[in-house]
């Protein structure tokens, strides 16, 4: 399996004045730093909570054997039950399911179907003839994720954790972290967004 991101975000869920107010920041000789602060920050809140926050494009990609190991029954994973292919796509929530090969052929969207089982989106295969030969296929989807596509909507818990992380990372850049790099404060304002039953 292989995951790929293939467009990033437009925007980020702070704005730049935002963290350097923030900050109290008022020159621009760190902005570059701030900038890249405010996106890795950003991207290590997504692997915490395991979701994307702003709109971002992915490629997921099975290889034959990946397929070819598919378990029955199983949410958790990839698995073939009652005539449907289930995929749990990573880096929820899925917005939109762009394209979907199989063996680099474009499927129908008539198809499949984007679902949430047991709290997984999953991409559901409907036509058994795609995949009667599990052994021999690869599958390539490329999909949209994100909490919402306009950073205006993006929970404020998000985005006053983001600034926290921002401020301990521009603070701490000298040296090495002694307390952790995420403070219980922002363990607090990610704690509802966490959920073990999203892959």
């Amino acid at each position: 399996m292989q995951l790929n991101l293939i467009e990033q975000p437009a925007s980020e869920i702070v704005t730049l004045g935002e963290a350097k107010n923030y900050l109290r920041i008022d020159h621009d000789f760190d902005d570059n730093l701030i900038l890249n602060l405010i996106k890795s920050t950003r991207e290590a809140i997504e692997t915490t909570i395991q979701k994307s926050i702003v709109k971002q494009t992915w490629e997921y990609k099975l290889d034959r054997e990946s397929v070819s190991n598919f378990k029955p029954g199983n949410s958790s994973y990839p698995n073939i039950f009652c005539g449907v292919m289930r995929i749990p796509l990573p880096k929820p929530p899925i917005m939109k399911i762009i394209l979907v090969e199989i063996d680099d052929r474009e499927i129908d969207p008539k198809k499949y179907s984007l679902e949430t089982i047991n709290e997984r989106f999953c991409l559901c295969l409907n036509d058994p003839k795609l995949f009667q030969n599990k052994r021999k296929i690869s599958v390539r989807i490329i999909y949209e994720t994100g909490i919402s596509e306009d950073p205006e909507n993006i929970p404020y818990q998000l985005k006053l954790a983001n600034l926290m992380l921002v401020a301990n990372a521009f603070q701490e850049r000298f040296s090495y972290p002694q307390n952790g790099f995420v403070s219980q404060g922002v363990k607090r304002l990610l704690s509802p967004f966490l959920n073990l039953g999203v892959c």
